[in-house]
């Protein structure tokens, strides 16, 4: 034979002194009165989200492959001024730089051709850039 647990309640009808605190329910059923439980059931239901169309992943975009392109033809520039110094006129300085048209364009077609499949980060698209703009651009001296 079991015997009943005691009434938590005093005699008097009194709430016990934590019955006010934050999330504090009646009790209900005969059962003593409790707080909830942090993550206690039953759970919110989740909303009701609508179908759309198929998400695509990430990819990689012809413009970042072409600024990472150009961040070395930039450099280019900048070390073509310091070793040999400025040009002869505007029209040279034209000259040169529109010869970094076709390495910058090579160069962001062929790592852009590398890396569409996914998304790169533009620093690893920069460091990928780097070989090829410079070989690209070596043949390119070379063969002009």
């Amino acid at each position: 034979m079991s015997t009943p647990a005691p009434d938590p309640r005093p005699d008097d009808e009194r709430l016990p002194p934590w019955a006010g605190a934050p999330g504090f329910t009646p009790g209900a059923d005969g059962l003593p009165p409790h707080a909830p439980m942090p993550g206690a059931p039953p759970y919110p239901e989740p909303p009701k989200r609508e179908p759309g169309p198929p998400e695509r992943p990430p990819r990689t975009r012809f413009v970042a492959a072409l600024a990472a392109a150009a961040v070395w033809a930039v450099v280019n520039v900048v070390l073509v001024l310091a070793v040999v110094g400025p040009p002869a006129g505007p029209a040279a300085l034209g000259a040169f730089v529109g010869a970094l048209v076709v390495p910058v364009l090579l160069a962001a077609a062929v790592v852009w051709a590398i890396a569409r499949r996914r998304a790169w980060s533009f620093w690893m698209l920069v460091l990928a850039t780097a070989p090829v703009f410079w070989v690209v651009r070596a043949f390119l001296g070379a063969a002009g």
